[in-house]
């Protein structure tokens, strides 16, 4: 299995693929059309990611009250995302792009830079290929895809998603070396004021020790929800 694809077993459907941080550790993922996970029908998957040679799987962020079958089958939480909201009532100011930078609607030849940016700003294991950024590109109806230009080339981008009346913010990056100049919080902005035209909460999600980040989105008026998102993992060998 060199792809992500649809794994059908039974009347159980999983999004299945290699890691891209680690060719040996599998992707599994619930289908939107998955309502109730079978603990019958995950040990099946279990068992057909083994056999085609995986070492490790690791989950998409679940819902803690999705947990349940997955723990009875051996995995453990890897890692913990806290979830924030904010309401998008009232009349939103336009973001400020600090003096020498220019915010932009991302091309297609920005991608590959993107992803640079995104391979300096996080940790080897949670950074993005072409594939998940492909995926938080397509994982909502409207999206927004918003670059961030200094004179060397894109310091930071964002994408965001609208579905409903509720959108998500998907991705947020800063190169390192641009980083406490005020990017990311003209990001956030933008896709505040975007997703104000239609929807009524923006909702992202963080790592629970990623203080830098909570930081940022505190002071912007996001609010800690009840419902923590995990990671969760299972060592096959």
């Amino acid at each position: 299995m060199t792809s992500r694809a649809t794994l059908t077993l039974g009347r159980d459907r999983y999004r299945v693929g290699p890691w891209h941080a680690d060719p040996e550790t599998a992707y599994l993922a619930l289908t939107p059309s998955t309502s109730r996970v079978r603990e019958d029908g995950l040990r099946a998957c279990v068992e057909q990611l083994a056999r085609s040679g995986y070492r490790s799987i690791i989950t998409s962020a679940l819902h803690v009250d999705e947990t349940g079958p997955f723990l009875r089958c051996g995995f453990e939480e890897f890692d913990r995302l806290c979830v924030l909201s904010v309401e998008l009532s009232g009349s939103r100011a336009d973001p400020v792009v600090p003096p020498g930078y220019r915010m932009r609607r991302a091309r297609r030849g920005d991608r590959p830079v993107a992803l640079q940016v995104d391979r300096r700003a996080f940790p080897d294991f949670w950074q993005l290929d072409e594939t998940t950024l492909g995926d938080a590109e397509s994982a909502t109806p409207s999206v927004r895809f918003r670059v961030i230009d200094a004179p060397d080339g894109v310091a930071a981008y964002a994408i965001t998603g609208r579905s409903g009346n509720q959108a998500f913010l998907q991705r947020l990056a800063t190169d390192p070396d641009h980083q406490g100049r005020g990017l990311a919080t003209a990001l956030c902005v933008d896709a505040m004021v975007w997703a104000h035209r239609r929807c009524r909460r923006l909702l992202v999600n963080t790592q629970v020790d990623n203080e830098r980040a909570l930081a940022l989105y505190r002071h912007l008026g996001f609010q800690t929800t009840p419902s923590d998102l995990v990671v969760l993992r299972l060592i096959l060998s």
